[in-house]
C-alpha cells in the first residue's frame, strides 16, 4: 500500500509531515481532534506524555512540536515502529522514547506510572481501550495523571470508560465528529 502523509498542525514542526503505511489498520488522529485536543490540553517543557497504540506518531509528534518535555510511545507493530523511529529522525525529534511492545503488556510491567498526558488510540474493533483504561486504573496510572485523551468509534461508544474515567478525572471533551468520539479529561482538583 502507498505511503500517505499527515501534516503536524502546530508549534515548531507546524506544516511538516509525517508518512506512514496507508494500511488500513492506521487511523491517524484527524487534524481538528488535534486542534480541540492541543486547545484544551496546555503543553509546556515540564510535561511528559504516554501514547498508546501510536500508529503514526502524529499525536506525540504534534505534542513534541508543541513544545512537550518528552514522549513516550507504545506500539506493537514492528513496521509502525519502524516508520516513527524514520520520520521523527527526518524531522529532527530527539526527545522520546518508543517501545515495540504489547501495550497490555507495556501498562502491566512499565515502573514509570507519571506522565502528564496520556493519549490512547486504540485499534476500532477491538477491546483494546476498554482493557488499557482498566490497566490505567489498575495500576495507578491515572490518578498520577493530568490529562487524558482517547477516542473510538462512534458506534461503538462505551460508557463504561466514562466511569472509570470519572473517579479520577474531570470529562472536559466528549464529542463526536464524523464517525470518531473523542474524549479529553483532567484529573480532578484534590
Amino acid at each position: 500500500m502507498a505511503n500517505k502523509k499527515i501534516r503536524i498542525t502546530g508549534g515548531q514542526l507546524k506544516s511538516r509531515y509525517l508518512s506512514f503505511d496507508g494500511n488500513d489498520s492506521l487511523k491517524p488522529t484527524k487534524s481538528y481532534i488535534r486542534e480541540t485536543i492541543f486547545n484544551v490540553v496546555k503543553v509546556d517543557r515540564n510535561m511528559n506524555s504516554l501514547d498508546l497504540f501510536s500508529g503514526s506518531g502524529i499525536l506525540s509528534a504534534e505534542a513534541i512540536s508543541r513544545g512537550i518535555n518528552k514522549s513516550t510511545l507504545v506500539e506493537s507493530n514492528n513496521k509502525s515502529y519502524m516508520r516513527i523511529k524514520d520520520e521523527y529522525s527526518l524531522l529532527g525529534i530527539d526527545n522520546y522514547e518508543i517501545y515495540c511492545i504489547d501495550v497490555l503488556r507495556y501498562l502491566k510491567t512499565n515502573q514509570a506510572i507519571e506522565y502528564d498526558l496520556i493519549f490512547i488510540d486504540a485499534p476500532y474493533n477491538t477491546n483494546l481501550l476498554e482493557k488499557s483504561i482498566i490497566l490505567l486504573d489498575e495500576f495507578n496510572y491515572l490518578s498520577q495523571n493530568t490529562y487524558i485523551y482517547y477516542e473510538q468509534r462512534k458506534k461503538d461508544y462505551n460508557q463504561k470508560l466514562v466511569s472509570i474515567i470519572t473517579k479520577t478525572h474531570n470529562i472536559l471533551k466528549d464529542l463526536n465528529i464524523g464517525d470518531v468520539s473523542y474524549t479529553i479529561a483532567k484529573i480532578k482538583e484534590k
